[in-house]
């Protein structure tokens, strides 16, 4: 049996990234930047007004001007501002030469081809410099962000229409167990549904990962093998969750086993999940989780995430930790490390969590839908309300 931080560090030593790609600005959400993003243009890419109204020179306020143009986004203007002149301008189109600066449509009165101004501005007040933003050259996004709307923003508003990320990682799942039944049948006697196989797809899309199913996996030795070998020869990693423990049919540390798989691991000191272990075969690695929803669950975050972080080009492996205090007690009376479920909220200004009434047995998964953290308790320790602890939101 290892701990868990030398279980993780063996895995990951053994996990490359797979390569980068160049992808349509439309397909990179959620991926992975595979290089630096330097501005190659200033933003805004010239002089722009913020506002509707009309430019002018602020020495000729208050006064009366003479209307000689008028400009709308996309437009540029072919004249000048002088003195005793004004071009009408819309928001976002070009200030025009000899224009300083903006004065707002509600504080002019029009006269025919004439504005009365009777407010004085500064020179560049309501002017929007070329490249204020984001000027050329500027370091907009390193390697390893992660893409959301916000940066597909700016690369978009940048003029790039293609992106270098990382591949997505191809997970293969495995589910074992003749008693597993898909969604949308009818459960036989003694049968439950599968629902590890859509927490696994489930998460595994929500990391950036291609999720591969290998399902209705029988707990016999020659299945689970003919399973592995097709994973690892489809996959970048695989996931396994089920037969994994000392029964009669756990058999799928032994199926990697005659499959091929270099064991890195078997047994873990963590409460729930200890059963799980860890093979690598010609680069691929193996994970075995437990069959019960909530140790594969827990061991999915504290293992498999970080495995599918690193592969994916982030290089933050770690959970977020959030300091927070306890609203109740909670002990552990195990000799082994204790990841319970918790809920997070935040009151009174500071985050509070709070654990009594949930179920912490390792095959509910009511309580996975209640909860929103992890707490890590060591080995014969007790945590008492008011007491401050690092929590891994979820």
């Amino acid at each position: 049996m290892v701990v868990l931080e030398q279980a993780r560090a063996l895995m990951l030593e053994r996990i490359k990234e797979i390569g980068k790609e160049m992808v349509p600005l439309f397909d990179a959400p959620g991926r992975v930047l595979a290089e630096d993003i330097t501005s190659i243009c200033d933003f805004p890419p010239f002089d722009r007004s913020p506002l509707d109204g009309y430019a002018v020179r602020a020495g000729d306020l208050p006064g009366t001007l003479s209307l000689i143009d008028k400009i709308f986004a996309g437009d540029v203007s072919q004249r000048v501002v002088t003195e005793g002149t004004a071009i009408q301008i819309m928001t976002g189109a070009p200030i025009p030469n000899g224009a300083d600066c903006i004065v707002r449509q509600e504080d002019v009165t029009r006269i025919g081809d004439e504005v009365k101004i009777v407010i004085t501005h500064r020179p560049f007040d309501n002017y929007v410099y070329k490249g204020e933003d984001i000027k050329a050259g500027h370091l907009v996004l390193k390697e390893g962000h992660r893409l959301n709307a916000s940066g597909i923003t700016v690369l978009a508003a940048l003029g790039m229409g293609d992106v270098t990320v990382f591949k997505r990682p191809v997970v293969g799942i495995i589910s074992t167990g003749s008693e597993l039944q898909s969604p949308g049948t009818d459960l036989a006697p003694g049968h439950i549904y599968n629902s590890n196989l859509y927490f696994l797809y489930s998460r595994i899309i929500e990391l950036g990962a291609l999720p591969r199913l290998y399902s209705g996996v029988s707990d016999t030795q020659e299945d689970i093998r003919i399973a592995l070998d097709l994973a690892a020869s489809e996959c970048d990693f695989i996931i396994s969750t089920g037969g994994v423990s000392v029964g009669e049919k756990d058999l799928v540390k032994q199926s990697g086993e005659i499959a091929g798989f270099e064991i890195l691991f078997s047994r873990v000191d963590v409460k729930p999940g200890s059963p799980m272990f860890c093979g690598v075969r010609n680069e691929k690695i193996l994970l075995g989780l437990s069959g019960n929803p909530m140790a594969m669950a827990t061991t999915f975050e504290l293992m498999a995430r970080p495995a599918l972080v690193k592969m994916s080009g982030c290089p933050d492996l770690d959970l977020k930790v959030v300091m927070a205090i306890a609203g109740d007690s909670y002990s552990n009376a195990s000799k082994k490390r204790r990841f319970l479920r918790v809920v997070l909220q935040h009151q009174d200004q500071t985050q509070k969590i709070y654990c009594q009434g949930l179920n912490q047995q390792s095959g509910r998964i009511l309580t996975l839908l209640q909860t929103n953290g992890i707490l890590e308790m060591k080995p014969h320790t007790q945590i008492e309300p008011g007491d401050l602890v690092e929590v891994y939101p979820i």
